[in-house]
């Protein structure tokens, strides 16, 4: 019974390989049809059978089906012989061609009897031109000829001193096309990695001169290069001269390892930390840069055997190296050892596919790339721990408790507050003394610079409180517009670039602040001085404050932005920047909400802002904003008589303010350049109403206009955003529609905003406006 179902057995395997595909069919249906199933092969060891002799009865016998879709034979000591049968059942015309992909084959011969007879059709290989593919691409393709019979036979001839590893298939061209584009963009994408490693290496090597960078930098070199010559990128460039490829691959490999092999010196430190093993290490990158130039000089010389064992010990020993480093703990031994781990097991599973021990196609083509770039980007990670100097100290520093930290910044408040208080009294005794203009000049810069470093001492000081959670006292309520004043005149005061800073307010009329201010104030100018802009971009500061509750408490609501691009958002660090403003407004028991790239409409570039929300005491003074300034601001309308303008008149009636009309451009050029008729300064409504051209009114008006004046655009194009409108001159926009429910509103923050630029100390930065 048992020698009956092991020969059933055997039956079944034997019908299993025999009963695989016996012609390669390419019809509507299939664009595709993998040699492997329907071939069979017989291996020449003599190497001196011709096609007459293999296509004879005596050896037609001796062929055995493959069977497989991936053809790994290792090295082979002969010529191996493809035979399949093949047919062409398409409807249409459609290009067929045999697509061979053979990496690093020598010879190929292929044969078409049906047509040619004994004659071979093609010879190719990497022995041979590269100008004899009939198809220029990264394998060996031949267009089947459109005359062939509807069945016909298929020979092919292989020989290499090298592992052959070959995939080979009868598709349609646009199969063929597609399939070599996926492989160029998986290509492509690698390359990018690499080139991206090697851009940041070549920064820090500038940036720190060590030699690390520079082997490191050849190793990245030389694994692009390794893959394009596996992937056969390489021939093209060397058409005429065969053979050209295999000695950029032997220099490549050999030249990576020789560069891992110092690089590992430099990386580890071993000269100072392990010095025989550094020796050791020298002596084994000097071998492999030797056998570098011999495999490069005479590839055919020397069997391949001796360079995967070079290759394969070396990396042993580097194994075997990252682990004593480890175990001496050597600094960062850890990312070493783990970049050797894993070299050592992809590269040792990529050689197991190379020589068909693991048949795989994917492993073989790709395995080997991959895993050199993820040790480089282990490798990488750990040389930015050893380049950043805040990890370095980190290593080696003790720690402090937070209340000596504290301690520390309270004593050096302290020690620099008389300093400076020495200095800025020595500015306030030098400046009446001065009669130079440039040298005035230079001293006021001086005293915004003293300025500066008390704003710094402030902040020390606002930590120390913040540890110990002290509040000071509020004897007075402060209005909260006058609050958002100061803090605009105090950062003027510190402002050494010129910033332009927009501030917007809403609802904050009437509005009395009874506890924080002195905290709050403090917060709007650390806000400016941080995001201001170092260009002609401006900062916009907005303001708006909520409902009041019954007790009292409302949300001031402060919106920054556009924030610069040189502030993040990182906290793995505190400074006295994002981590300070962060830790103030928790103090003050708000919250900050970093809102990256907002649009506030269509029209608006995409920008980062932060929005932060204050819970505040306070409670409303009935006063007259709009009127309370009427002495200094006349209101001055511009258009075309119609209903909107109309409208507009009537409500700037109802205040005490004097109001002018005009319709004419030149009436209102002459009206501003009367100094007797200009007593106050202006609040000008520009009507986009027809009969002119808003921003060129603009342009004509700004050379006479005064750093109080304020100028407001009424549009009827509702998808003007205020952003544009800004950019072309104006303070600020309103739609026609809005005229009712906002003008008074506009009106009131403007003149509130000419009032603060009138009574600035320093002369104002008119933002956004440039005389013609």
């Amino acid at each position: 019974m048992l020698h009956r179902f092991i020969l059933l057995f055997l039956l079944c395997a034997s019908n299993i390989a025999w009963g695989k595909a016996s012609i390669a069919i390419i019809d509507d249906t299939h664009s595709t049809f993998n040699i492997g199933q329907s071939a069979f092969y017989y291996i020449d060891e003599t190497k001196n059978l011709s096609y007459r002799d293999i296509s004879s009865d005596e050896y037609s016998k001796r062929f055995r089906p493959l069977a497989r879709d991936y053809l790994q034979f290792g090295i082979v000591q002969g010529n191996i012989w493809i035979r399949t049968e093949a047919a062409i059942q398409t409807t249409s015309q459609t290009p067929i061609i045999l697509d061979i992909s053979a990496p690093r084959l020598q010879h190929l011969d292929l044969f078409l009897p049906n047509l040619y007879g004994n004659q071979a059709q093609i010879e190719l290989g990497g022995a041979r031109p590269y100008t004899n593919l009939p198809i220029e691409g990264l394998s060996y393709a031949y267009p089947i000829p459109s005359n062939i019979p509807p069945i016909f036979t298929i020979y092919i001839k292989m020989s290499s001193h090298l592992p052959i590893n070959a995939n080979i298939e009868l598709k349609t061209l646009s199969e063929a096309t597609k399939d070599s584009q996926n492989e160029i963009l998986i290509t492509g994408l690698l390359i990018g990695v690499l080139l991206t490693l090697f851009v940041c290496n070549v920064f820090f090597f500038i940036k720190t001169s060590h030699a690390m960078y520079l082997i490191y930098g050849f190793m990245l070199v030389g694994i692009a290069v390794l893959h394009l010559t596996l992937h056969d990128h390489i021939s093209q460039l060397f058409p005429n001269h065969p053979g050209t490829p295999e000695r950029i691959y032997n220099l490549a490999s050999l030249s990576c390892l020789t560069a891992v092999v110092f690089f590992s010196r430099l990386y580890l430190d071993t000269k100072r930390h392990l010095p025989n093993m550094d020796k050791a290490l020298i002596l084994i990158g000097s071998v492999n840069a030797l056998f570098g130039v011999i495999f490069t000089m005479m590839p055919e010389k020397i069997n391949i055997m001796v360079m995967s064992t070079m290759v394969v010990s070396t990396l042993i020993f580097l194994t075997f190296h990252a682990i004593y480093a480890f175990v001496k703990n050597v600094p960062y031994s850890g990312y070493y050892l783990t970049a050797r781990v894993l070299l050592f097991t992809g590269h040792f599973t990529w050689i197991l596919s190379v020589y068909g021990i693991l048949p795989s196609q994917v492993l073989l083509e790709w395995g080997l790339t991959i895993t050199i770039i993820l040790e480089a980007l282990i490798h990488f990670t750990g040389m930015i721990a050893q380049t950043t100097p805040l990890l370095q100290k980190y290593a080696h520093r003790r720690g402090y408790s937070q209340a000596e930290m504290f301690d520390l910044l309270s004593d050096l408040s302290s020690r620099l507050r008389r300093q400076i208080n020495v200095i800025g009294g020595g500015i306030a005794h030098l400046k009446p003394a001065l009669k130079s203009a440039e040298a005035k000049l230079f001293l006021d810069s001086s005293q915004v610079a003293n300025n500066n470093i008390k704003g710094l001492i402030e902040r020390v000081d606002v930590l120390t409180d913040i540890k110990d959670n002290l509040t000071s006292d509020q004897a007075m309520p402060l209005a909260l517009n006058k609050l958002i004043d100061e803090a605009h005149e105090n950062f003027l005061q510190l402002d050494q670039d010129d910033t332009h800073l927009t501030i917007n307010t809403e609802n904050t009329e009437q509005v009395e602040v009874l506890q924080n201010t002195t905290l709050i104030k403090h917060l709007i100018e650390v806000l400016a001085q941080e995001f201001k802009h170092f260009s002609d971009q401006a900062l916009n500061l907005n303001f708006i404050c909520h409902e009041i509750n019954r007790e009292g408490v409302t949300v001031l609501e402060i919106q920054c932005g556009p924030l610069p691009t040189r502030r993040h958002n990182q906290y793995s660090h505190f400074d006295l920047g994002m981590s300070y403003i962060q830790l103030v407004v928790d103090h003050l028991n708000g919250k900050l909400i970093d809102l990256s790239n907002t649009v506030t409409d269509e029209n608006s570039q995409a920008h980062r802002s932060i929005n932060i929300q204050i819970p505040i005491r306070v409670h409303l003074r009935q006063t007259q904003p709009l009127d309370q300034f009427a002495d200094q601001f006349d209101i001055v309308l511009f258009g075309q008589s119609d209903d909107d303008m109309q409208k507009a008149q009537a409500l700037t009636n109802h205040h005490s303010h004097k109001v002018e009309q005009f319709s004419e451009l030149e009436t209102l050029i002459g009206y501003f350049q009367r100094p007797d008729l200009r007593q106050s300064g202006s609040i000008i409504l520009v009507f986009d109403n027809g009969g002119h051209i808003p921003h060129v009114t603009l342009q004509r008006l700004l050379p006479l206009m005064r750093d109080e004046d304020q100028c407001l655009l009424i549009s009827k194009n509702v998808k003007m955003s205020l952003d544009y409108a800004q950019k072309l001159g104006f303070d600020d926009l309103l739609s026609c529609a809005d005229i009712d429910d906002h003008l008074e509103s506009r009106l009131t923050k403007l003149i509130q905003k000419g009032v603060r630029l009138k009574s600035s100390p320093l002369s104002r930065i008119k933002a956004l406006r440039k005389s013609p």
